[in-house]
C-alpha cells in the first residue's frame, strides 16, 4: 500500500498550527483546549453499559478535572460518570461559573465510588473575569478572551498564573507569538519557576513558529516538572518530532499520551493512527483508528475515519 497523500493538519487542545499532516481531513482540530476548539464537556461520547469507576455529583454545568485531565461537565441531573480511573489517590478540581473553584483529594478503589462537590463561596471579581475568558477561548472568541484575561490579571494583584496561561493560549491562536511567550514565562515566574502547563504552552508556541529545538526543550521541561505525566506535552513533542522527520519518536510519545489521557482525548488516537499508517504499520493504525471511533463515534472526523478503517481492513487481510 502506498502512503496516503496528506492535505490537512490536526492539533490537540492548545496544540494547533503546524500539526501532523492528516489524510482527507482539511481542517485544524484545536482542544483545550482546545484544546483541543471542541472542548471535552461538549465532545460526543459513546454510551456503554459499563459501570463507571466514579460518579461525581455537582451542580449541573460544573466542569470537572481529575489529575489535571478534563473529564467534562456534569449533566442536567448534576452527575458526571467517570469510566476510566485507576485505583489510588487523586485530585479533583471543579469549576462552576460564578463560584470559587473547588479542589479536593480522594482515594478510589476498584469498586464504584462517589464524590460530592459543593461550591460554598462566590468567585472573586478576578476569578469571574477568568471564568468568562475561559468560556470565550473555548468557543474560539480569542480577541474577547484576551481582553477578559487581561482584566482578570489586573484585578488579581498577587499574580494570576492560570490567567496568564489562558491568555498565552489565546495570543498564540491570534498569532501574537512573542506576547504569548512573554505571558507563559510570567506564569512560570509567578509559580516559583515550576509550571508544567506554562512550559507546554511555550512548547506549543515555539513549535507553531517552526522553532523546533526550542519547542523540544520546553516540552521536555514540562515533562520533567510533571513527572513525565502530561498528555498535552507528550502530544506536542510527538508533533514536533513528526515535523522533524522522527516518526518512531513521534509514535512513542503519542502512545504515551494516549495511555495517560485515560480516554479523555479521543483525538490522540486519531493522531496515533495517522502516524502509524504513514509508517505502514497498518494493523496498529487500524486499532488506533477503531479506538478513536469507539470513543468519539459522532465527531466531525468520524465519517473520514470510517473510510480509512475500511481501506485498512482490506489492506491487512
Amino acid at each position: 500500500m502506498r502512503k496516503r497523500r496528506n492535505n490537512g493538519t490536526i492539533g490537540i487542545n492548545g496544540i494547533g498550527g503546524k500539526g501532523i499532516p492528516v489524510p482527507f481531513i482539511p481542517f485544524i482540530f484545536v482542544c483545550s483546549v482546545i484544546s483541543f476548539l471542541t472542548v471535552s464537556a461538549q465532545r460526543p461520547r459513546v454510551v456503554t453499559d459499563e459501570k463507571p469507576a466514579l460518579i461525581v455529583k455537582a451542580p449541573a454545568g460544573s466542569i470537572i478535572w481529575i489529575d489535571r485531565l478534563r473529564y467534562g461537565a456534569t449533566n442536567s441531573e448534576s452527575t458526571l460518570a467517570v469510566r476510566t480511573l485507576p485505583a489510588g489517590a487523586h485530585t479533583l478540581r471543579a469549576r462552576l461559573k460564578g463560584k470559587r473553584e473547588v479542589t479536593l483529594n480522594f482515594t478510589s478503589t476498584n469498586a464504584p465510588h462517589e464524590v460530592v462537590v459543593r461550591f460554598t463561596t462566590a468567585a472573586s471579581p478576578a476569578e469571574l473575569r477568568f471564568q468568562t475568558a475561559e468560556e470565550l477561548r473555548e468557543t474560539g472568541k480569542h480577541r474577547e478572551a484576551i481582553a477578559e484575561y487581561r482584566r482578570a490579571i489586573t484585578l488579581n494583584k498577587r499574580g494570576y498564573a492560570a490567567a496568564r496561561i489562558g491568555l498565552a493560549r489565546s495570543l498564540m491562536a491570534t498569532e501574537e507569538y512573542e506576547d504569548a511567550v512573554q505571558q507563559a514565562r510570567r506564569a512560570v515566574t509567578e509559580s516559583g519557576g515550576r509550571n508544567a502547563e506554562a512550559y507546554t504552552v511555550l512548547g506549543n508556541t515555539r513549535r507553531t513558529q517552526g522553532l523546533y529545538d526550542q519547542a523540544i526543550v520546553n516540552y521536555q521541561t514540562a515533562l520533567e516538572q510533571a513527572r513525565n505525566s502530561s498528555p498535552e506535552a507528550h502530544t506536542g513533542l510527538a508533533l514536533t518530532y513528526q515535523d522533524r522527520n522522527r516518526p518512531e519518536d513521534a509514535i512513542r510519545h503519542l502512545q504515551t499520551a494516549a495511555a495517560q489521557s485515560r480516554d479523555t482525548e479521543p483525538i490522540i488516537y486519531f493522531l496515533l493512527g495517522s502516524a502509524l499508517e504513514r509508517e505502514l504499520r497498518n494493523r496498529e493504525a487500524l486499532e488506533a483508528y477503531e479506538k478513536f471511533l469507539t470513543l468519539s463515534p459522532e465527531s466531525r472526523q468520524a465519517s473520514a475515519v470510517r473510510s480509512i478503517i475500511r481501506q485498512l481492513q482490506r489492506d491487512v487481510r
